[in-house]
């Protein structure tokens, strides 16, 4: 099973499913009488929970970026900085909204480095895109003082930690806004999903009426004369609502269970020398999907994971920006327009390649993810399920223990 809520699934999800096809109503919408309301619920708990006045759910984490981008009003001719260690899904959302995308470096905590942040920064800055990459929270505090010392927005991709949290509060909900994914690799799921979540009211009806074919929150009554913007159908249905509101309430199980194992592996290789760990900038708010350990040098590191079967971050295809052919050659479905070509762009046009960000390059070369609930081939194909007990856990840390005491 690739992440925790697939291995979860069960008949609380089921039962959900039958009730909103027994309503007969399948869509986001349906009458106050005999209506289940799955999504505007799990909107709202999930709100409660993050600690924020708004959530709209979504159909995928990737439109919830494009959503908040464009909900910020960034476009072409700004520039958002973004991390060279990410899902794609954080650089095409800025490609798509017709901004350019910065690439940073990251720091010891596999997250964006807020000194090369600062140093990025130019009169163009619409955004500062922090990505909290494998469950584990970037440096906020630091993150945010450089975005309102320069006056940019501050926006949280924390598809990969849903239900992380960053001294004491929801990662996600920090910022302008927060993104959250519910695909198949994530901590909760329906298959896919999304959410934006944020404290902004302004923001949130604008966001929602992209959403929503322009319409205003919650599309009641005849609008016409009122409608905020022209929008699209990103819309969540209530068949993903309803998975969704039975795998929340699994949640606090699903961490409690990650962070078991993860402490289980973590202790056994904790005494090996020349073997770190990533930082956590908040140890007791980690998810615990991943376990990131980092070897002394790259060729260390190469040896490791052959003989494990795994694979280093650096060859994660998904995730590094040098391995993100589509961006450095610049394609998109029109072949024109911003960032890479366009006559708004007041510099020169974007352009990316291989070993344009040297510290992200080399310690994603000497660095590999051990899979806590989530095996995922393009990031820790090395790992355990959900459902894996202690036992399971210890046998597996002995051997990446003994493996690793070889090499070192």
């Amino acid at each position: 099973m690739p992440g925790p809520g697939t291995e979860v699934i069960g008949e609380e999800e089921l039962a959900g499913v039958r009730e909103v096809l027994r309503s007969g109503y399948l869509a986001r919408y349906g009458p106050e009488a005999g209506f289940p309301a799955k999504v505007l619920r799990f909107e709202r708990e999930v709100a409660r929970l993050a600690g924020v006045e708004h959530a709209l759910a979504v159909n995928s984490g990737t439109s919830a970026l494009y959503l908040a981008l464009t909900g910020l009003g960034i476009g072409p001719g700004d520039q958002v900085i973004v991390p060279g260690f990410t899902f794609v899904a954080s650089i095409s959302a800025i490609i798509h909204a017709g901004a350019h995308p910065v690439l940073a470096e990251v720091d010891g905590s596999f997250n964006l480095d807020p000194a090369d942040v600062e140093a990025r920064i130019t009169p163009r800055t619409r955004a500062v895109l922090v990505v909290h990459m494998l469950g584990n929270a970037a440096r906020l505090d630091e993150l945010r003082r450089v975005a309102e010392r320069h006056g940019v927005a501050l926006i949280e991709d924390a598809a990969q930690a849903f239900g992380g949290t960053y001294k004491g509060r929801w990662l996600g909900g920090h910022g302008d806004a927060g993104v959250f994914s519910f695909n198949i690799y994530k901590t909760i799921t329906c298959g896919d999903g999304g959410m934006l979540v944020t404290d902004d009211e302004a923001l949130y009806r604008r966001c929602f009426a992209l959403h929503d074919q322009g319409h205003s929150p919650y599309r009641t009554g005849v609008e016409v004369g009122r409608r905020p913007v022209l929008g699209l159908n990103f819309r969540m249905v209530e068949l993903q609502g309803a998975v969704l509101l039975a795998q929340l309430a699994k949640l606090d199980r699903i961490k409690s269970q990650l962070r078991v194992n993860r402490d289980i592996v973590r202790e056994s290789l904790a005494n090996l020398p020349g073997l770190a760990f990533r930082d956590r900038p908040d140890p007791g708010g980690d998810l615990a999907t991943h376990l990131v350990v980092v070897f002394p040098t790259a060729e260390v590191a190469r040896r490791i994971v052959e003989e494990l079967g795994a694979i280093t971050l650096a060859a994660s295809g998904w995730h590094v920006y040098s391995n993100m052919e589509h961006l450095l050659e610049g394609r998109t479905a029109s072949g024109r327009g911003c960032p890479f070509g366009c006559s708004c762009e007041r510099e020169s046009a974007a352009g990316y390649h291989r070993g344009m960000l040297p510290r992200t390059d080399a310690l994603l070369s000497r660095s590999m993810s051990i899979g806590i609930g989530v095996v995922d081939p393009n990031l820790a194909p090395l790992g355990l399920g959900m459902s894996a007990g202690p036992d399971r856990a210890r046998q597996l840390a002995d051997r990446i223990r003994s493996i690793i005491a070889r090499h070192l």
